[in-house]
């Protein structure tokens, strides 16, 4: 990561990035991730999080269920490195579409006392089996947030599948767990190669969502009030 670049975007578009750190999946860990103990993971994460001025912990991935011992690892480190900084965790699943990764994940960050609130469960708008959402309430009654942070954009599934699973959350009265995010991660998908860029949650799904008879209000709560709720937190000294 070069935050040197981060702060210069930043400074010159006067718009705020939030700057997020962690482990992604095992195989692209460092070499330290197998060497090092799970507290001497924290005490890299605890640094890092320090230097760089971390806003979130992300995205702490898992590969299938059940998930790698290294993975469970991470998971565990980060948890821990959460109830020293306070920082927010946002988690990554499969794209394939994996509802019982996403749930093993919440089972291992409450048995580590973390509070839900501080969570947001990733790419949950790519299960395919799901179309009642009983996955995504199931999370929202435990208190995490509901990453339907691939929206805008075909990885395994269109937007219309998407919008149902967020039309059933919404109906079932868990509004204040979603976020919205599109996975952006390509230069084809930039605005200087024809793509929508950045914007692509807010371009290419809020319409839809408007379309599909989503209030105002709602709309501005996924796109406003949630994020700035998640990522708000009160920085912790580390012991």
């Amino acid at each position: 990561m070069n935050v040197d670049h981060l702060r210069e975007i930043a400074t010159k578009s006067g718009f705020p990035i939030v700057v997020a750190g962690g482990y992604y999946l095992h195989r692209t860990y460092p070499p330290e991730v197998g060497e090092k103990s799970e507290d001497q993971l924290v005490e890299k994460l605890v640094a890092d999080a320090t230097a760089q001025r971390w806003g979130a912990m992300g995205e702490i991935g898992v590969s299938q269920k059940p998930m790698f011992p290294d993975e469970q690892k991470v998971l565990r480190a980060v948890c821990k490195t959460h109830l020293q900084t306070g920082i927010p965790i946002l988690t990554h699943n499969p794209h394939t579409g994996c509802g019982p990764c996403g749930l093993e994940q919440a089972d291992v960050i409450e048995s580590m006392k973390v509070d839900p609130a501080h969570v947001a469960i990733g790419h949950l708008a790519d299960l395919t089996d799901d179309p009642k959402a009983e996955t995504h309430k199931n999370l929202a009654k435990r208190g995490f947030f509901l990453g339907f942070d691939t929206v805008g954009r075909r990885i395994t599934q269109p937007d219309s599948k998407k919008l149902e699973m967020l039309l059933a959350v919404i109906n079932a009265g868990y509004e204040d767990h979603i976020l919205l995010g599109s996975d952006f991660a390509n230069e084809d998908e930039l605005k200087a190669n024809h793509g929508n860029g950045l914007g692509t949650a807010i371009v290419m799904f809020v319409p839809k969502m408007r379309a599909a008879g989503v209030k105002e209000q709602t709309i501005h709560k996924i796109t406003v009030d949630n994020p700035r709720r998640f990522l708000a937190f009160v920085p912790k000294t580390p012991k």
